[in-house]
């Protein structure tokens, strides 16, 4: 599968612009004091797991490798340690404190992400489109 755009800005690739831009939004949207919300309104375990659905599909998009499942298992254990340091340092923000069950919610996102592109880059290279014989 081939990046969709090779579009960059200041240098940096848009997938990865994008995936950084994403990332800060996270983490400035979890470390906001207790009582704001960020996002539309809707259960709280349903946004963390779109949130790293969203955050998973992007760090698949973005990485490259031949080595699939080492490639996966880094973007999975990456993406759950960040998950649990997100959701220890929200005990130093006022209103706020660590939830186990939104790290629960934050690493189903992930692997379920990493799940869906992995079938999806499967599908697609067993899939070849018909040669011309003419």
């Amino acid at each position: 599968m081939r990046p969709v755009t090779k579009i960059t800005i200041f240098g940096v690739r848009l997938g990865v612009a994008t995936l950084i831009a994403y990332w800060l939004l996270i983490f400035a949207g979890t470390h906001l004091p207790g009582g704001s919300q960020v996002g539309p309104p809707g259960n709280d375990k349903l946004q963390h797991f779109v949130a790293y659905f969203l955050l998973g599909t992007m760090l698949c998009y973005v990485t490259t490798s031949p080595q699939w499942l080492t490639r996966f298992a880094i973007i999975g254990i990456a993406g759950m340690a960040y998950a649990a340091v997100d959701e220890m340092t929200q005990g130093f923000v006022p209103g706020r404190y660590p939830d186990v069950r939104d790290f629960v919610a934050d690493s189903i996102g992930l692997w379920s992400a990493i799940g869906v592109y992995a079938s999806a880059r499967l599908v697609m290279h067993r899939v070849r489109p018909p040669i011309d014989e003419g």
